[in-house]
């Protein structure tokens, strides 16, 4: 790993509560369900127009790769999910494409020639019915991930398992909405629209959700939020997962915990499934 900074969970007291907590979701007698998200490992978020290296936090996002292969390799999940952002070219997230919705920007955001890559415009949109306006606050990334492009496809070293009688796999495609963004597996960043995971989930009975991959506190973090609220026993594996900004990464990470999420790192997963 080099000398980079994971994001380690921050202060004695919570990584007390954490080890305390781990120790109770491994042990709760009946044989669990277990379901393994990987969370876009795409192209341009590893070297691409979104690369994490170009982050504040200069992470290396392909080290997620063989960790999370080694644990395809070597433990049985039930349900495999890959996830990918998979935005149309006119996508709202795109910093781009803020003149197509300049009209839109409520009066206490930034104008147009004031907001800067990384910046949050503040839109007001109409609601499903068109009857009310949404105040939604967006982060103006780099254009990314558009759908069909060589930047959305996962990367080529991650190993894409195949579907057997023992073992579900699904891809899972989101922020495919051009004005809303979905930084979480589940649902949109407006909790507006749900994603089919938490059906399919359930239709296999999962009790025990791990979320792995890319970016730690974005949508790993947005994704085990709502993990935690459908009430999965809910576990970031740290190691395999790399983010955005290494403060984040840290207030991200003790939120989830005080949320009853575990941290773990992948060699300690065997002995809790």
């Amino acid at each position: 790993m080099g000398n980079i900074t994971m994001g380690n969970i921050s202060g004695n007291i919570q990584r007390k509560i954490n080890t305390l907590k781990k120790r109770n979701h491994s042990n709760r007698g009946a044989k669990p369900i277990n379901a393994l998200l990987i969370v876009d490992v795409q192209y341009d978020f590893i070297d691409g127009t979104l690369a994490l290296k170009d982050c504040p936090s200069h992470h290396q996002g392909e080290q997620v790769i063989p960790i999370i292969n080694k644990l395809l390799n070597d433990i049985h999940f039930d349900i495999i999910v890959y996830t990918q952002d998979w935005h149309t070219p006119d996508h709202i997230s795109f910093h781009e494409n803020l003149p197509l919705r300049a009209h839109l920007l409520a009066k206490d955001s930034k104008k147009v020639d004031e907001l800067k890559v990384f910046d949050t415009a503040i839109f007001l949109l109409d609601d499903e019915a068109k009857t009310k306006k949404l105040r939604v606050e967006q982060i103006l990334w780099p254009t990314h991930c558009v759908q069909h492009s060589h930047g959305a496809e996962l990367h080529k070293d991650l190993h894409i398992v195949k579907p057997n009688k023992h073992r579900q796999v699904v891809n899972l495609f989101k922020g495919n909405d051009s004005d809303i963004d979905s930084y979480s597996a589940f649902w949109d960043n407006q909790k507006i629209r749900e994603t089919a995971l938490n059906t399919k989930l359930k239709e296999h009975n999962v009790t025990n959700v791990f979320i792995a991959g890319i970016a730690t506190d974005v949508c790993v973090y947005s994704t085990a939020l709502h993990a935690v609220e459908y009430g999965y026993r809910t576990f970031i594996v740290e190691d395999a997962c790399r983010g955005v900004d290494v403060t984040n990464i840290n207030l991200r990470l003790d939120e989830l915990i005080k949320r009853n999420c575990v941290i773990v790192q992948a060699n300690e997963i065997k002995d809790i499934i």
